[in-house]
């Protein structure tokens, strides 16, 4: 039994290539970082140098936002001078507000430094996934994404464990150690792509795809933002169910991180082989429907949980995180395929960028839309978002067709 664990773990997390297996330690690494730097830094801002929460997340939402504004120059520069080179310097990039946070006694030059790093790390996912797209073909783009998330999961979960003792400590020096443990991290990494091999950039004057390409790119548009609406799966397991299990349920308050554990060990376990089928255009589409169905069945079985006994409580809400999980995983594993399919070869940093504007509504919005609804609407806010997963069910597979079509019509012209 135990060597057919390890034989899957291998499978599992272990690329194929060289050039894959020196992603998944970068990820690894950055994810560790990660992980103490988001475990440990919100806890510093308010209760060590003194901001109110309001100022700590206005900051981070505006490095969010312009993260996402410049994220598709920096895609376009990672096309055009090859997207390792834009990663190291992302990398480095990254390094100097991590520096800095520490000593960000005063809020102004707080938001500044946030916004420099939310840049930087926007820049760093769009750039580093034209790598990706730049190393990989085909199907093992996927796969390596796949593998990447389990890694990713280890990494922040590892990393966490140990902002936990920064916390524990709650001296300056221990949360030092967390923003300077993320840019020591973050600066190996960029040393490692160093090592990947060089893909050439189209250039300025010979650039294959337009600048403004991918935001005229209706259909690509369209993919984005509908499987895009799988991402509010991330609010509800971070946000809502510990809201509602806490709330609304008879089980019991060790059941939240427990219900979070379940995610981050499947996610670790299955996710390469939950990418499986998911390589083609018509297997991603099949995907994101069956992650969509498994994400209105988690919002049924939610629902559910309030009006049952402790006991049942317990089992109904596991269920609905073993649910979301794999909703969450399907609809991942197609999301990265339709990005990279739809995307034309000379302009996977741009595409890449503007893929990512399907983060908007999910990560920006859904917090509030998912707390006031369960909030106000208890069981029926539940039933409202099993309507917004049954959107994407229905639009997901019109989008991809209208894209796959574009491009057909394309390649027929040229």
């Amino acid at each position: 039994m135990a060597n057919v664990v390890v034989r899957h773990l291998r499978t599992t997390l272990v690329a194929e290539t060289s050039a894959g297996r020196l992603l998944v330690l970068t990820s690894l690494l950055g994810s560790i970082g990660l992980g103490l730097y988001q475990a440990g830094s919100a806890v510093y801002f308010v209760h060590v140098i003194g901001f109110s929460g309001v100022q700590v997340g206005s900051g981070l939402s505006a490095a969010g936002l312009a993260g996402l504004a410049l994220g598709i120059p920096i895609g376009r520069l990672a096309d055009r001078l090859g997207p390792r080179e834009v990663t190291v310097a992302v990398c480095v990039l990254k390094a100097i507000p991590l520096a800095v946070f520490p000593l960000a006694g005063h809020y102004w030059v707080f938001l500044l430094t946030a916004v420099v790093f939310g840049v930087a790390d926007a820049g760093w996912n769009v750039a580093n996934e034209a790598v990706i797209a730049g190393t990989m073909s085909g199907s093992h783009r996927v796969r390596l994404s796949a593998q990447l998330r389990s890694i990713y999961n280890i990494g922040m979960t590892a990393g966490a464990l140990l902002a936990g003792l920064a916390v524990a400590a709650n001296v300056p020096a221990a949360y030092f150690g967390l923003f300077w443990g993320y840019a020591v991290t973050t600066l190996i990494t960029a040393a490692l792509y160093l090592r990947l091999p060089h893909v050439p950039g189209t250039g300025a004057v010979h650039a294959s795809v337009h600048r403004l390409a991918a935001l005229s790119d209706l259909p690509y548009l369209a993919v984005a933002q509908v499987s895009g609406l799988a991402l509010l799966s991330e609010t509800v397991l971070e946000i809502g169910l510990p809201l509602w299990v806490v709330t609304q349920t008879t089980a019991p308050r060790w059941l939240v991180p427990g219900l979070l554990a379940v995610n981050t060990v499947l996610v670790v376990i299955f996710q390469a082989r939950a990418a499986r089928g998911a390589e083609t255009i018509p297997g991603a589409v099949r995907t994101l429907q069956i992650s969509f169905v498994a994400l209105i069945a988690m919002c049924v079985l939610a629902a559910v949980s309030a009006a049952v006994p402790v006991w049942a409580a317990v089992l109904v809400l596991v269920a609905s995180v073993v649910a979301l999980t794999g909703g969450e995983m399907g609809s991942s594993a197609a999301r990265w395929c339709m990005r990279f399919s739809f995307a034309p070869e000379g302009g996977q940093g741009q595409y890449g960028a503007v893929f990512r504007l399907g983060q908007i509504g999910p990560r920006v919005i859904g917090p509030v839309v998912v707390t006031a609804l369960l909030g106000q609407c208890h069981a029926m806010g539940w039933l409202a978002l099993a309507v917004v997963f049954g959107l994407g069910l229905v639009a997901g597979p019109a989008a991809a067709r209208w894209a796959q079509r574009t491009r057909i019509e394309k390649a027929a012209i040229s």
